[in-house]
């Protein structure tokens, strides 16, 4: 396709800096010399183990709350279950690190909570350890598998529940038999996504003290400074994310889907009027706990602060903004070219591949691997240059969302309109602005949203990469609640909240646009 062949050379600076960027700090995180003294056996061992159990524990937990409800919101009516289909899913405006210090807070001695419990002689158990990290991950990213899974079910699940039906199943059979068999690639899929956002955690597993490979590598870099170690439990790391990688796209392929996309409207199961407030019951309980009691816990710190700085808080809002506009800009316009080059070269396909994968890899494996490589290569540090590298870090995470909703709107293209487009002169630019990007436009705004509402929460790259004195909403929690001051870390955490709201209600606005054009 002539008409797209400049989108290869645009493309080509990412292309090349991804490769030349990975092959180098691969060979430095495992050809260098670290620091035995603190990187030993047993310590290794820890990290390990308490990353495997953490991230595991997690997704399933959060795959045995997601799957349920989205069963129960797909199928079935009951009252609520239309305000339940979308407000389930508003705890993923909560970043995992705002989840565990509320709990924490919730759960300590000194709260009303625990000192309530303890005059009735019931005494909460701690929850700073991996099985109590795993619940509150789960109840923060559970919305992954939910939003996946309901997908699932609303494109294939109506009509080969109907098929099952029609053969003469009764509904429990054929959910059981038929429908969670067919849901295996989404849940699958959603659980790779909690495993990646737990195992990229800072913040929450600091503050829950349980020691994982991202701990890690923040110790090694700031408390040892001892950056090759630093680089190798990066290493490690990106190793372990590479096996996930593997397994999940194992399975998911060996669980296709039994039906094909519909359209079909389906006539929701009625129950009986104790089985519907049953399951209202159930669903505003989780709604209640994942939501509710967080955003009023941190309502009461928030107004208990009696040091609440306005115009800080509006610094660090204005900062977290100008970082996610810039992140997201950027790395849209850098996948909007991939996406091209991937459709009109089949050539670098699979390095296109590669260099949009970013988002398996932990934030901290990346920050840690630019400022080794750039130290190596350029013999200075990254921060120097500012808050471009940040904008370089959170781009190569997040590369890999925009570039596959870009890529995905390119695929709807018919080829009939491009063989049309192919007999006219050869004019790159009337071509990409008449024909291609009224096809992107939806997927590149969606795109954007996605890309500053990742960036905004990102914490461990925001705190190993920001430049000296540059401090946002997500870099500010962790100064206060590494130091336990709840009530401090409230004020930022609302602005964050708040404003991810926000775009989680324009990216839901923008999914229902698209499915009724």
């Amino acid at each position: 396709m002539q008409n797209l062949k400049i989108w290869n050379y645009i493309s080509l600076p990412w292309l090349g800096f991804t490769s030349i960027f990975f092959l180098i700090f691969f060979f430095l995180a495992f050809f260098s010399e670290v620091d035995f003294t603190f990187l030993t056996n047993s310590y290794l061992k820890d990290l390990f183990l308490n990353t495997i159990i953490l991230s595991f524990s997690s997704a399933l937990l959060s795959a045995l709350i997601a799957v349920p409800l989205a069963i129960l919101i797909t199928f079935y009516k009951f009252p609520g279950h239309n305000f339940f289909s979308w407000a389930l899913s508003l705890s993923i405006a909560f970043p995992a690190y705002v989840y565990a210090f509320i709990f924490v807070g919730i759960f300590e001695y000194a709260s009303p909570i625990s000192e309530f419990l303890r005059e009735l002689n019931i005494s909460l158990p701690s929850i700073k350890n991996v099985y109590g990290a795993s619940v509150i991950m789960s109840m923060a990213l559970f919305p992954y598998i939910f939003l996946l899974t309901k997908a699932q079910l609303s494109s294939v699940g109506v009509g080969i529940f109907k098929a099952a039906k029609s053969l003469g199943s009764n509904n429990l059979t054929a959910i059981r038999k038929v429908i969670l068999p067919s849901l295996w690639p989404a849940v699958i899929a959603g659980m790779a996504l909690v495993i990646f956002e737990t195992i990229s955690d800072f913040g929450g597993v600091s503050t829950l003290r349980v020691e994982t490979f991202t701990v890690g590598i923040y110790d090694a870099w700031f408390g040892y400074q001892s950056y090759f170690s630093a680089a190798r439990l990066a290493g490690y790391l990106l190793l372990f994310v590479f096996f996930i990688v593997f397994i999940s796209k194992y399975f998911g392929a060996n669980s296709n889907t039994l039906a094909s996309k519909t359209a079909e409207t389906f006539q929701k199961i009625e129950l009986n009027k104790f089985n519907q407030y049953m399951i209202s019951t159930t669903c505003l309980s989780i709604f209640v706990l994942v939501f509710c009691i967080p955003v009023i816990q941190l309502l009461v710190w928030h107004f208990d602060n009696l040091s609440f700085n306005v115009s800080e808080s509006l610094y660090l809002l204005f900062n977290s903004l100008i970082l996610g506009v810039c992140a997201a800009l950027f790395t849209v316009f850098f996948a909007m070219a991939l996406s091209l080059s991937y459709k009109s070269n089949s050539y670098i396909r699979p390095f296109i591949s590669i260099a949009s994968s970013g988002y398996a890899v932990p934030g901290s494996v990346i920050s840690a691997a630019l400022l080794i490589v750039f130290d190596f290569v350029f013999d200075t540090s990254i921060t120097l240059y500012g808050v471009f590298g940040l904008i370089l870090c959170l781009s190569l995470r997040f590369m890999t969302p925009a570039f596959n909703y870009i890529n995905a709107s390119l695929t709807n293209i018919s080829k009939s309109a491009e063989n049309a487009l192919s007999t006219q002169p050869r004019n790159s630019y009337k071509a990409f602005r008449l024909f291609y990007l009224p096809q992107m436009k939806p997927a590149i705004l969606l795109s954007i949203m996605i890309v500053f509402i990742e960036s905004i929460k990102e914490q461990p790259a925001t705190l190993l990469l920001r430049p000296v004195g540059f401090d946002t909403l997500s870099t500010k929690i962790y100064n206060f609640t590494s130091e336990g001051q709840w009530e401090m870390a409230s004020t930022p955490s609302l602005f964050l909240i708040a404003l991810s709201l926000v775009f989680v209600y324009l990216i839901n606005k923008n999914i229902d646009l698209n499915k009724n054009t």
